[in-house]
């Protein structure tokens, strides 16, 4: 079962796809993402969620007090919806269901603080995601992209350099979780 872990809309249980090929990040994972931007704060923040799936990276940092959020996924908009719905959150959501490639094009010139990146794995999404964010001017000054992603899909960080620096790395299995810090 996924929940909210904490803030305003802690214990809410979110609805997941049936049937879908989606894999929700673990409340573990979130809980260990969301430890690590504490030490920021995410009070009034803008974040992006990429391939959102359930919308619970979102969402969870909605209900610890990010001020809006953006989701992006062409087969789980209406669950994100009535997620958003469940959580009272409702009026700090936009959700785009189209491609994310044309979803993040229209988003041009939008700065957010943090943007999660959660691709189906081992599909070539990420170094073109992050190309695309960079591209349509995504990031604020000193954002924060946490990228989930396998060991066999590493992210071009030499392609990047010049954007952001790697910040921290958690591995879990063959899952990674990669803090990249913005100075653009």
């Amino acid at each position: 079962m996924l929940r909210i872990i904490s803030g305003t809309a802690k214990g809410t249980v979110l609805e997941t796809p049936k049937g879908e090929n989606t894999r929700p990040t673990l409340g573990s994972t979130r809980e260990s993402i969301f430890n690590v931007l504490a030490n920021i704060g995410i009070i009034e923040s803008r974040v992006l969620d990429v391939f959102a799936g359930t919308g619970a990276l979102g969402l969870e940092a909605l209900s610890r007090g990010a001020a809006k959020a953006t989701f992006i996924d062409k087969n789980t908009s209406a669950i994100i919806k009535r997620n958003a719905k469940k959580c009272h959150m409702e009026t700090q959501v936009e959700i785009l269901a189209g491609d994310v490639f044309q979803s993040l094009a229209s988003l041009e010139g939008k700065a957010f603080d943090y943007l999660f990146i959660d691709p189906p794995y081992e599909r070539d999404f990420i170094n073109k995601i992050i190309e695309f964010i960079f591209k349509y001017r995504l990031v604020s000054q000193g954002a924060i992209l946490i990228v989930e992603h396998t060991t066999k899909e590493p992210i071009n960080l030499e392609a990047i350099s010049d954007k952001c620096t790697l910040w921290k790395e958690k591995k879990r299995g063959m899952t990674l979780v990669t803090y990249l810090r913005c100075h653009v």
